[in-house]
Order: structure tokens, then sequence, then C-alpha cells
């Protein structure tokens, strides 16, 4: 039985540095960036993403490309 993935969503993640909570333990924020093309190379998300992160207040501290993914057999 072979199945196939189909992408069928793609989303570029900031992840942000929020500073520490009141015990000591790192506040990660995120942005999401939703319609982003499924065939974009990983590279150009990366340029993407630290252009973006150049507008954020808060510094950049990872970045995650989210894909949906449908598995139907074929």
């Amino acid at each position: 039985m072979a199945i196939n993935a189909i992408v069928k969503e793609t989303k570029l993640k900031l992840q942000l540095d929020g500073g520490l909570n009141d015990k000591g333990n790192p506040i990660v924020k995120s942005k999401t960036f939703s319609k982003v093309k499924t065939d974009a190379a990983n590279d150009n998300l990366f340029s993407a993403a630290e252009s973006l992160a150049g507008l954020q207040e808060m510094p950049l501290i990872g970045i995650k490309r989210v894909d949906e993914i449908e598995l139907q057999e074929e």
C-alpha cells in the first residue's frame, strides 16, 4: 500500500525572546505567518524570517517551518 503525502499548508513561525518569568525561566513568544507558498525553499524562508525578525521588538531565538501534510492512499 503506497501513501502519498500532499503539503496542504505552510506557515513560518518566529520564536522570540520574551525575557524571564518570575521564577527565572525563559519566556518564548511566537509570531506565525500563514499563507506561505508550500513549495518555498527553506533558504528563502530563512532569509524572510531574518528580515521579519528585524521588525520585531524582541530578539529572534528560533525559526520554524510548519507544514500541514495530508496523507492519502494511492
